[in-house]
């Protein structure tokens, strides 16, 4: 990837990761925020606790998951490497479960409840794969493709931040219940389908040339 693509990707990311911080790291200050009061049913008391703890870990996830593509930690510093990887996962772990939970209350119909779940399935069962590629099956290849996937699912949400900016601000879709429907399934299947190209480009720009 061209450097300033990847800057532009950590400035997202941290920007993201400290939105989550801001507006839902106060437990109690929850309940003020537009995103619970827009909601239109009654939610239990649950509900706000996995809030919390989704916001707090998937914004740690998505600041500090950008920096296992730093090539210089990955070779250079494999201990820094390993020690932000087994915290990613940690938080990744409980935004992926908490995530679940909460696509069940998603707006957008239960197409947008379907998009968001099927996220966080995803989430982490590349976050799985992952860990096994490198732990029990010491392919550091496998590994590296695997968290590509992964990571490019935790940028839903930047993408989803985007789309709901885009479709408020250009079309005047504020309403949720309609935009998810569609933005359920946009903040993240794109994301898939590039990581897949650029799992492929690496492997194909990595082949030996054949000869005759």
């Amino acid at each position: 990837m061209p450097k300033w693509t990847f800057v532009l990707l950590a400035a997202l990311a941290l920007g993201i990761g400290s939105y989550s911080f801001i507006f839902y790291g106060d437990y109690e200050g929850i309940k003020a925020q537009e995103f619970v009061t827009s909601k239109e049913i009654e939610l239990p008391d649950l509900w706000y606790k996995m809030l919390w703890v989704h916001a707090a870990s998937s914004g740690v996830a998505l600041s500090i998951g950008w920096l296992q593509f730093v090539k210089r930690i990955r070779k250079r510093r494999k201990g820094l490497h390993r020690a932000i990887g087994y915290a990613y996962s940690v938080m990744l772990a409980a935004g992926g479960a908490t995530g679940l939970y909460m696509a069940y209350y998603a707006n957008g119909g239960w197409i947008g409840k379907a998009g968001f779940a099927t996220l966080s399935v995803l989430w982490l069962y590349t976050m799985y794969r992952g860990l096994k590629s490198i732990i029990a099956d010491r392919d550091a290849k496998s590994h590296s493709r695997w968290m590509t996937r992964n990571y490019a699912l935790t940028c839903a949400a930047i993408m989803l931040r985007i789309y709901t900016g885009i479709a408020d601000g250009a079309f005047g879709l504020a309403d949720t219940n309609e935009t998810f429907v569609v933005i359920g399934w946009l903040c993240w299947v794109p994301n898939l389908i590039f990581a897949q190209w650029l799992v492929r480009k690496r492997r194909r720009f990595r082949q030996p040339p054949v000869t005759f």
